[in-house]
């Protein structure tokens, strides 16, 4: 996902510097969100699944929440450049509210994606949060609020909300993600053992 193609060969403004900042701040938590626990614990939930199982969990996780997921992403990415549209034209300008849908796209794109991770996790993991729960909510209110407020500040209270939620769960479930990177590095090692051996029981019958 890009944020700020529609200021490419246009002049650099100082209205624009912060904007492309906070694009990419949300953009990044969001990445976050999902990579930096829920994606590597469901990979090591669908390798302990097996048979019919973990068909089925291959294909409700990756290929049906997934979906929604890169909905959301799409929405979202639209609505973050009509935002950046307004708060870089120099006709309005940072003080300006976005226009139309933008907000409403930009907001309604994060909650789908967070809604969809939500299901995600609660299909491969079994698992519902409560801090997926609050910000969901938290969100959904922050929408007409931040559909009146100046277009810079509404990606600042989008990007806020974000930042949060990861830096929330960073501490709250700080003793989960210590114990999921143990359990990465204990499967990526098992892997490479297994792997190294079979290499020399092929290179034994090639002798």
């Amino acid at each position: 996902m890009g944020v700020g193609g529609n200021l490419i060969g246009q002049r650099v403004t100082w209205e624009a510097i912060p904007a492309a900042m906070l694009g990419i701040m949300f953009t990044a938590a969001l990445w976050w969100a999902h990579f930096d626990f829920v994606g590597p614990a469901a990979r090591i939930a669908l390798h302990a699944a097996e048979g019919g199982s973990r068909i089925a969990l291959a294909r409700d996780a990756y290929a049906y929440l997934y979906l929604p997921m890169i909905a959301g992403v799409i929405l979202f990415a639209i609505g973050a450049e009509e935002v950046l549209r307004t708060i870089t034209d120099p006709t309005g300008g940072v003080g300006e509210r976005p226009h139309g849908p933008a907000a409403p796209l930009l907001f309604g794109g994060v909650i789908l994606y967070l809604a969809a991770d939500l299901a995600f996790q609660l299909r491969a993991l079994r698992n519902l949060p409560w801090t997926r729960i609050g910000v969901l909510v938290v969100l959904a209110a922050a929408l007409p609020i931040g559909s009146h407020l100046p277009a810079l500040a509404t990606l600042a209270l989008l990007t806020a909300i974000c930042v949060a939620l990861v830096a929330a769960e960073a501490i709250i479930f700080g003793s989960s993600r210590r114990a999921l990177r143990a359990a990465v590095l204990e499967e990526k090692t098992a892997h490479e053992a297994a792997e190294a051996a079979w290499r020399a029981r092929w290179r034994e019958r090639e002798r």
